[in-house]
């Protein structure tokens, strides 16, 4: 009887201690389970927890945690690295697109939107539904196609002006595979204005030397071939040659300020300075030219003490080429230099009643060698250089400068004096 007790108590602990380690064991599983649950879902946080009595075990969950804590680590500097990336090419002044193989849109910074005039919300819409750019959309597809660099010149049509651009798309590899495309945009639409100007400049200096230049030699070969014995015609001649050489000597004299003032060796030394008498120096300087056409020649100043911070050589020289354009192309009336206050700044102006300019022709007054009438300004001695050097002696100083004009009616030069 005791022999049956006692297996009895055998058995209980056995069954016992076997439900004991399920329950453990069952409790092993679910915190495995809800581990793997965590960490599936992207919580790189999720830890486990096992308390074994086995020290292979423990080991076994210690390395399991080191291991996600290292691939934690490991994915947030790769995220912090794209962030940053990011952030470097929004943040680019040159514009960058990235384009899936699909045509989705990656990425698009801020300088790119601008220049194509889109949506901020253009990510993962399709590249060609977003651009109509037919140029950018063949460069994208000859990279594609060739897994090559492809770089190219485009154009951007705007309605005020285009813009030029050199665009490079540039493959993104995987394993052997494109998966996706990055283009980068330069403008370089100030260079192409800056190439214009130059190539402009080169034929108007070649155009303006040559006229004089052949007026000189074709009257010194008359004078050669006799007429220098004629004495009437051989002064005439003679009369003739020094006007185109003067001429000559008034482009090249303009041609070297202009290029010293742009280069920065003309200095503007700012003083305070008496504008008042600065126009009487004008008008003194031009009373003469002035009476010859019978025009007046006044000044319009307040009664007052005023003081202007400028360079007073400069000064004149800005009033002198505006003086005598104004006399050139005004045929009755007259010239009027004056001065007004306005705000806590002065206006300083030169208004004549001359023929006027054209609306359209306004925006360009200032451009080297720009000439509403080339041929009356060449016959009045004109260099179409005098406006260029008004202008950049103005913003030399800090000023600005407006024309207004009414043709028939005339032309006034407003400066600014800050």
């Amino acid at each position: 009887m005791i022999y049956e007790h006692i297996i009895i108590f055998i058995l209980l602990i056995l069954i016992i201690y076997l439900l004991y380690h399920y329950y453990k064991f069952s409790l092993f599983v679910v915190e495995i389970k809800r581990f793997i649950e965590d960490a599936s879902e992207g919580n790189l946080n999720a830890r486990l927890f096992l308390k074994t009595h086995s020290r292979h075990l423990d080991e076994i969950v210690k390395e399991v945690n080191s291991f996600l804590e290292k691939i934690k680590t490991k994915l947030e500097t790769a995220d912090e690295e794209t962030r940053r990336m990011e952030a470097i090419l929004r943040g680019m002044t040159d514009s960058v697109l990235i384009v899936d193989t699909s045509g989705k849109i990656v990425l698009a910074n801020r300088t790119f939107r601008k220049i194509f005039n889109v949506d901020k919300n253009i990510e993962k819409k399709q590249f060609i539904e977003v651009i109509r750019n037919r140029q950018l959309i063949d460069i994208f597809r000859r990279a594609t196609d060739t897994w090559e660099i492809i770089s190219d010149e485009i154009t951007v049509s705007r309605a005020d002006s285009d813009i030029y651009l050199i665009a490079t798309a540039v493959p993104i590899y995987s394993d052997d595979n494109i998966t996706g495309i990055v283009l980068t945009l330069h403008d370089i639409t100030r260079l192409k204005q800056l190439e214009q100007i130059r190539t402009d400049f080169v034929a108007n200096v070649s155009h303006e030397i040559k006229t004089p230049l052949t007026a000189i030699v074709g009257f010194s070969e008359t004078l050669l071939e006799g007429a220098i014995d004629d004495r009437d015609n051989a002064i005439k001649f003679l009369q003739m040659i020094k006007n185109h050489g003067t001429r000559l000597n008034s482009l090249v004299d303009d041609l070297l300020t202009l290029s010293r003032i742009e280069l920065g060796d003309v200095k503007v030394e700012k003083a305070l300075i008496d504008p008042v008498e600065v126009v009487d120096t004008v008008i003194s300087t031009f009373k003469e030219s002035a009476e010859k056409k019978g025009l007046y020649l006044r000044k319009n100043v307040p009664n007052e003490n005023i003081t202007l911070f400028a360079d007073k050589n400069r000064f004149v020289q800005i009033l002198l080429n505006l003086v005598d354009n104004a006399i050139k192309f005004t045929e009755r009336g007259g010239v009027t230099i004056g001065i007004k206050k306005t705000n806590n700044n002065y206006i300083v102006y030169v208004d004549d009643t001359g023929i006027g300019i054209p609306a359209s022709h306004l925006s360009r007054l200032g451009e080297r060698f720009y000439r509403v009438d080339r041929a009356r300004s060449r016959e009045l001695g004109g260099t179409g250089l005098g406006l260029a050097i008004v202008k950049h002696l103005v913003k030399a100083h800090g000023w600005d400068m407006k024309i207004e004009s009414i043709q028939e009616v005339g032309t006034k030069v407003n400066i600014l004096v800050k």
